[in-house]
């Protein structure tokens, strides 16, 4: 019936998206700076708890100046859970989320980072569009939108793969490890790893990216997965890279996975690695 329906006008929507990205990049990041403070009373003396001293000194500027955490305010990775009993009006959704990119360049100083065509003469598009938008189709009549700001520096460092079934959790592992052993130092650790299991090679992507959504310190619910994620974090933080690549007991604050169904004769894996800052915010229209 027309009265459950709850419109929402695009302008409503840019501007939570403006906020959002805003909040991401530049914070407060309170559970980030606690888990790092965590981690720093453990840390041995040496250049990563200095690094470590400095990414929670960084943290706590940007919160106070209102200026990025980093100067690569990253792609615009946008989560949209869509219920069923909302009308989106005055505009798409499509277009609404990108009006809110571009304003947050404006209005918060971000970095414009988006270059087209991607071969030749790559032009920056000066306002950090077009966003990456994952829309999923939900119940209820909420629009729950999450913004992920993913700096190239950890993005360039993530891979996908298509193992063969029997490689089961080892050939996981084998991936995760060999992504952080190539370039972890170059994704300004300690690292959250979002690992994506199931679907097909594009699905297994969006879910490490959606894994990297979880709330700080939540346990998955799921006892293999949290087995399988407390020892991939060992196995990682075993390596010694330490924070910013400088050596110590903790390469990586958490592994977060997410699952679905597959083909059975394909075990797609995406392991997406993320940067110490972690610049995520939600909100629920």
């Amino acid at each position: 019936m027309k009265e459950n329906i709850k419109y929402i006008s695009g302008e409503d929507i840019s501007k939570a998206v403006a906020a959002l990205y805003a909040q991401a990049c530049i914070g407060p990041h309170r559970e980030v700076e606690q888990k790092l403070t965590s981690i720093l009373e453990n840390e041995n003396p040496g250049p990563g708890r200095e690094a470590l001293e400095l990414e929670i000194l960084n943290l706590k500027i940007a919160a106070e100046t209102g200026l990025p955490v980093c100067q690569d305010t990253g792609t615009a990775v946008v989560f949209v859970e869509f219920g069923n009993k909302v009308l989106v009006t005055d505009s798409s959704l499509t277009d609404a989320v990108n009006a809110g990119v571009e304003r947050a360049c404006v209005q918060s100083h971000l970095r414009p980072s988006q270059v087209f065509p991607p071969l030749g003469e790559r032009k920056n598009t000066l306002n950090n569009t077009p966003a990456i938008i994952h829309l999923e189709h939900v119940t209820g009549a909420d629009l729950r939108i999450s913004v992920l700001a993913k700096g190239a520096g950890s993005e360039n460092v993530s891979q996908s793969a298509m193992l063969p079934p029997l490689a089961g959790c080892e050939g996981i592992i084998k991936l995760a490890e060999s992504c952080v052993l190539a370039g972890a130092s170059k994704a300004c650790p300690p690292l959250i790893v979002g690992i994506g299991i199931g679907g097909n090679l594009e699905t297994s992507g969006i879910l490490a990216k959606k894994a990297l959504l979880r709330d700080m310190g939540l346990e998955n619910p799921h006892s293999e997965l949290h087995d399988l994620e407390t020892r991939i974090t060992g196995i990682l933080n075993a390596t010694g890279i330490g924070p910013q690549g400088f050596g110590g007991k903790t390469t990586v604050m958490e592994t977060r996975i997410l699952q679905l169904p597959c083909h059975m004769a394909s075990l797609p894996v995406t392991v997406c690695i993320e940067c110490h800052a972690h610049r995520t915010a939600s909100c629920v229209l």
